[in-house]
């Protein structure tokens, strides 16, 4: 598995340290996941449209 590191803004980082139970790295995976996942539909159905 890969890693990446990514920048937040301080007020960000404070609140997602307010909540410390919280697997923030699973959170970003699935977010992550989800937005590909909607891009490649939007792929997808553009590609259908050109037909």
């Amino acid at each position: 598995m890969k890693r990446f590191t990514i920048s937040l803004p301080d007020e960000l980082k404070k609140e997602i340290d307010a909540f410390p139970d919280i697997n923030w790295a699973q959170v970003a995976k699935e977010s992550i996941e989800k937005k590909v996942r909607m891009l490649e539909e939007f792929e997808r159905f553009e590609r259908s449209r050109e037909n």
